[in-house]
């Protein structure tokens, strides 16, 4: 488990393609063409269909009506409810001027289908020429992630909605007991390279030191959030946000840890030079805050540095339940992102110090 839910959740593996599932999308969609016979192949593209790829659903881009369109087969772990509740809050969010696809109804007007134990949606295909995976596209898109989280303040969900089995997020009074956890197993391989064994020191030192940290002041405005505001989840055409997708990892969460993760995947994958670092992740924070009804507190300003260190900490969940194989995958991974991220939380005072107050 990664810490987003209370209890245990069978995640599931990617749904994959078989003649069975695409006769019945076929069926219950009723989509252009003409659906695999029984010993027809099932390969997506022997059927131009194209598998849009993610690394939990399984996503086909086909078409209906003469017009593109998405059909979702969702992991095991996602039930009627919670599919139910993130079709709600995407058309809340559409209604606020958040640009997100349509749910396209089934043949006989139902939002979503089922095969096996896998809900089943399909939406409307969003043209594109980008993601935001560039410091330009992040600073334009920040705003909407403002915009989502007034629209979401005060929205209410199921259970199952609030908590999901999986996700990228890890809270606050958990991480440190995560941590030891995932660092437990590390150690337990015997095997493990001089460079594993720093970062599992490394990383309990950065458990510990943002422990205490969030111990001491606490994250504040929980609501719904986004879950996974980056890169391929939102789309940009012509240098503007398209649509933004995968409410996958929607959870109940302080607002600022979801503005942490943005951070985080952006300090991790773009890679700014030191010199740099704080300007342009102070920018995105500055960004997001224009987008918001309410702007950030003093004191969320103050914790961001805490829950930017955090977010490395959440791959020690993946790293509990992960077969052994791609565990070690990820742990070479995450020694680099470890040991970038540990300077934050050593110099906590020095980032609060320049996330604070309003300069845009």
């Amino acid at each position: 488990m990664d810490g987003a839910a209370d209890v245990e959740v069978e995640r599931g593996e990617r749904a994959t393609v078989t003649g069975e599932l695409l006769r019945a999308v076929w069926a219950t969609y009723e989509l252009d063409g003409e659906p695999p016979g029984v010993d027809a192949s099932c390969t997506p593209g022997d059927l131009s269909i194209r598998d849009l790829g993610g690394s939990s659903n399984l996503n086909l881009l086909t078409e209906r009506a003469g017009r593109p369109v998405v059909v979702r087969v969702y992991l095991p772990w996602v039930d009627a409810t919670r599919l139910t509740d993130l079709q709600r809050i995407r058309g809340l969010l559409r209604d606020a001027g958040v640009p997100n696809p349509r749910v396209l109804p089934t043949a006989d007007g139902q939002p979503w289908t089922s095969f096996y134990g896998r809900v089943v949606e399909m939406e409307e295909y969003v043209e594109h020429d980008a993601d935001m995976d560039t410091w330009n596209r992040l600073n334009a898109g920040m705003p909407t992630l403002g915009r989502i989280h007034s629209v979401l303040a005060g929205v209410d969900a199921a259970p199952v909605t609030r908590c999901p089995g999986f996700a990228n997020a890890v809270e606050a009074t958990g991480a440190h007991a995560m941590t030891a956890r995932g660092v437990a197993r590390i150690r337990s391989w015997g095997d493990i390279s001089a460079d594993v064994a720093r970062m599992c020191d490394e990383a309990e030192e950065l458990a510990e030191i943002v422990a205490a940290a969030e111990a001491a002041a606490p994250p504040t405005h929980r609501q719904l959030v986004h879950g996974d505001f980056w890169d391929n989840n939102v789309l940009f055409r012509t240098g503007r946000v398209a649509a933004v997708i995968d409410l996958d990892f929607l959870g109940h969460r302080p607002r600022v840890d979801d503005l942490a993760l943005s951070l985080f995947f952006a300090d991790q994958t773009l890679l700014p030079a030191d010199s740099e670092r704080i300007p342009l992740l102070r920018g995105l924070v500055d960004h997001y805050d224009s987008g918001l009804d309410e702007p950030l507190t003093p004191e969320e300003r103050a914790a961001v540095p805490a829950a930017l260190a955090r977010q490395q900490l959440w791959g020690f969940g993946h790293v509990t339940w992960l077969d052994e194989e791609p565990a070690r995958s990820l742990v070479n991974v995450m020694v680099g992102e470890v040991r970038r991220t540990l300077p934050i939380a050593r110099d906590l005072p020095g980032w609060r110090a320049a996330f604070a107050g309003v300069r845009l």
